[in-house]
């Protein structure tokens, strides 16, 4: 009873340990501010980046690699496989042509069997001690060079070695290979049609060379398979002997029959396949009578050093953020500080720029008061700058506030406070001298006809106003202009002097008016 509420207390302390390492964590990451997050993220992401560009050029080099090895070991099979069937190849195709002299001069067969035999002896002895010789149905009778004798019932002319070689439209016929039950060895014929185009002679080759050099290439490189498949999907030959002889097109479900539709159906030379014992990529290269020298890596063992150079890097990713963290558990209080001074600075300068702003802006319109618009059109003049001064009064504004009310007064300033805005330049200095009057300094502009283009513009804003308020009235506005420079128009009150003479002169004229000071 003892022991079990001992464990329950221990049990309940190590729960509350780790409650409060994670409030802690928490309350720090609540007030390390977004800088200091964003900055661990970034080198976070920054070397989980590296990590994976390395990880994926040291995987793509390790799949070329892969690739290249599967290539050289068909091909290397390519290579030794051509090199021993042409050697047959060229045996056939020899005597087929002293045969066929020997046709045209009307040779005895026992004379051409005997040529069979002396050939027979000489491959035997010096190329292949397990081929049966030269044989074939020549001149209308079974000649066999090994001296074997068929039984009664034996027909050459119904033999697949006969059939398939009146078929072939090939120079030289390779009959589907066998497999010997007797000696476990996988044999094939090697057909030519004489030129009679009735006579063929044949020869009987063993493919152990070929199962010796599929072997010899898969032990080179390891958790490799290597085969060789005819175009029936035939195992020719195979690093595993079990399957020499099996046809893989008839196994149904199984990798082989897999692999041999892959080649054989869909002409893939190159792909990746998943089997029971594991995930191979495949490389096929075409071989001598439309054969295919298969070459397989498992590719499980050939990764397994990227997964493990892989699995370090995580392991240092994580220690990497484990060490983050501690630093910036560490500097929480530093960190927590230095936010709270960030916001008192920002909001006095927020503060400043809001009552700087106020000061300097008519608070209805949101433009320059007279005293701030006066003071940068003189900064503006004083630095060379010149342009046009535009002083506007809004004509029988009093008429409005009478009849519609002072609201829809302001409304008709607001309107053309948008108009101005809509016109005229940012960096031009628009202004709310009082009541109904405001001024503009358009910078750079020194031609009267210029300022005249662009007053027009203003003009055509106002004659499209709607504003309910005037129930299907308009309000019209008349300027007075004057151009900076010279001795008389070099100040803001020099210029405005100008303008509002100007504008007492548009006054005259009804509905909106443009006059120059001349």
């Amino acid at each position: 009873m003892y022991i079990g509420t001992d464990r329950q207390q221990i049990t309940n302390g190590d729960n509350e340990t780790v409650k409060n390492y994670y409030r802690r964590l928490k309350e720090a990451l609540n007030h390390i501010g977004l800088r200091s997050i964003a900055t661990a993220l970034t080198v976070f992401i920054i070397t989980a980046g590296i990590a994976g560009y390395v990880g994926i050029r040291y995987y793509e080099a390790e799949k070329e690699v892969l690739l290249l090895q599967g290539e050289l070991n068909a091909r290397e099979s390519a290579i030794e496989y051509n090199s021993c069937l042409l050697t047959r190849v060229n045996i056939v195709t020899l005597v087929g042509r002293a045969v066929d002299e020997m046709l045209s001069r009307n040779t005895g067969g026992d004379q051409i069997e005997a040529y069979l035999t002396q050939q027979t002896e000489y491959i035997i002895s010096t190329l292949d001690p397990h081929t049966t010789g030269l044989y074939g149905w020549i001149a209308g009778e079974y000649l066999d060079g090994s001296g074997w004798v068929p039984d009664a019932g034996y027909v050459a002319t119904e033999r697949p070695w006969y059939l398939q070689t009146l078929q072939s439209e090939d120079e030289i016929t390779f009959v589907e290979p066998y497999l010997d039950v007797q000696t476990n060895t996988v044999m094939m014929t090697v057909s030519e049609l004489l030129s009679d185009g009735k006579s063929v002679l044949a020869m009987d080759v063993s493919l152990d060379p070929i199962q010796n050099i599929v072997e010899q290439v898969s032990s080179e490189t390891e958790g490799s398979q290597a085969l060789v498949i005819d175009t029936n999907g035939i195992v020719v030959a195979h690093s595993d002997k079990t399957m020499l002889g099996r046809n893989f097109l008839e196994m149904p479900d199984s990798a082989g029959s897999r692999i041999a539709k892959k080649i054989l159906i869909e002409k893939q030379m190159n792909f990746d396949i998943d089997t029971p014992e594991g995930s191979y990529s495949v490389y096929a290269d075409q071989l001598m009578g439309g054969w295919y020298s298969v070459s397989l890596i498992n590719s499980d063992n050939w990764y397994r050093p990227l997964r493990r150079t892989m699995n370090t890097f995580a392991v240092i990713l994580i220690l990497i953020m484990a060490f983050l963290v501690v630093v910036f558990l560490h500097l929480n209080e530093k960190n927590q500080a230095l936010q709270k001074l960030h916001t008192i600075i920002d909001q006095e300068e927020k503060r400043g720029e809001e009552l700087q702003l106020l000061s300097e802006t008519d608070r209805m319109t949101g433009l320059f008061d007279r005293v701030t618009g006066k003071r940068k059109v003189d900064d503006l003049l004083a630095s060379s700058s010149n342009g046009m001064f535009l002083e506007l009064d809004i004509d029988q504004f009093k008429h409005i506030n009478d009849t519609f009310g002072h609201q829809t007064g302001d409304r008709v300033i607001l309107a053309l406070t948008d108009a101005l805005r809509s016109t005229f330049r940012s960096n031009d200095i628009l202004m709310r001298l009082g009541g109904d009057e405001f001024g503009v300094f358009a910078v750079g502009i020194v031609d009267p006809e210029m300022g005249a283009a662009i007053v027009s513009r203003l003009f055509t804003l106002l004659d499209r106003l709607e504003l309910p308020e005037l129930n299907g009235g308009t309000f019209h506005v008349s300027i007075g202009a004057a151009l900076s420079g010279g001795t008389n128009a070099n100040t803001f009150n020099s210029l405005y002097a100008l303008a509002d003479s100007a504008l007492y002169d548009s006054k005259k004229t009804p509905g909106n008016s443009l006059t120059f000071n001349s």
